[in-house]
């Protein structure tokens, strides 16, 4: 058999082989975003608040029993807020909060944001062709990532400082290094297949998926799946950035108005 010949049924085989091992990635998707083990189900109020003039909106975030009890009393949000109800599931300890400060608030080599499906694309041309809000989208995408820039960068500053860097040394790098290891990504056939692979989602690489309407969403809900990975669900794009805010309650972060 000739050398040429051989070579390239070694290059089919090593493909088939890594379309096989990715393939086998994407059809594990699915059960790893929806796992079946049944675990405790911590459940919140996000109230959206009417925007105030020059200001924009407020969040009130209360837990479903807090709610029930105030509204027992009679208390109403105000005319114009919207409320979403959201579920929290950790499968790692099988207590939700727990599970996302442990998985927000750890060390990663690297961090990616996976915005939505590549339809998303066309919020940048045509809006209208997408469904959903492209508006809420953006800012559920937007707040989640500087949260997780925030976070991530930390260690990057404190390395730099323990380094003997003074402070703005320190906050240019822990800069650089969070800007250099963020990734954003759609949810397309290989990012499926890498979460499904367990090769981003872990604990090298945190990975944070939002998925709306666009992408079939139909629950609103927080799902920590494993060690660096978790899922954002949401009915409406709206109910996304509503579970981004909850994020923050509970990790007792206040963002920079």
């Amino acid at each position: 058999m000739k050398k040429s010949i051989l070579a390239v049924l070694v290059l089919l085989v090593i493909f088939s082989g890594a379309l096989g091992y990715l393939l086998y990635g994407y059809a594990k998707f699915d059960s790893t975003i929806n796992p079946k083990k049944q675990v405790p189900v911590g459940k919140y109020v996000v109230i959206q608040l009417p925007p105030l003039k020059d200001v924009g909106p407020k969040f009130l975030v209360l837990t479903l029993p807090e709610y029930v009890n105030l509204t027992v009393k009679g208390w109403k949000p105000p005319a114009g807020s919207k409320g979403y109800l959201i579920s929290i599931k950790g499968y790692i300890t099988g207590v939700p909060e727990v599970d996302l400060n442990m998985t927000m608030l750890a060390k990663y080599d690297k961090f990616t944001i996976v915005v939505g499906s590549p339809e998303v694309r066309v919020c940048s041309s045509d809006p209208n062709l997408f469904t959903g809000s492209c508006e809420e989208r953006t800012l559920a995408v937007s707040e989640i990532t500087v949260v997780t820039s925030m976070l991530f960068k930390r260690y990057y500053y404190w390395e730099a400082l323990k380094k003997g860097l003074d402070n703005e040394s320190a906050k240019k790098y822990a800069f650089e290094q969070t800007m250099k290891r963020k990734s954003i990504r759609y949810l397309s056939f290989l990012t499926k297949a890498e979460i499904g692979l367990g090769m981003v989602g872990n604990k090298d690489n945190l990975c944070v998926v939002l998925m709306g309407p666009a992408e079939g969403a139909d629950s609103n809900e927080i799902l920590i799946i494993r060690p660096g990975l978790i899922i954002l669900k949401g009915k409406t794009d709206a109910a996304l950035r509503a579970e981004v805010v909850l994020i923050e309650r509970l990790l007792n972060i206040t963002m920079p108005s």
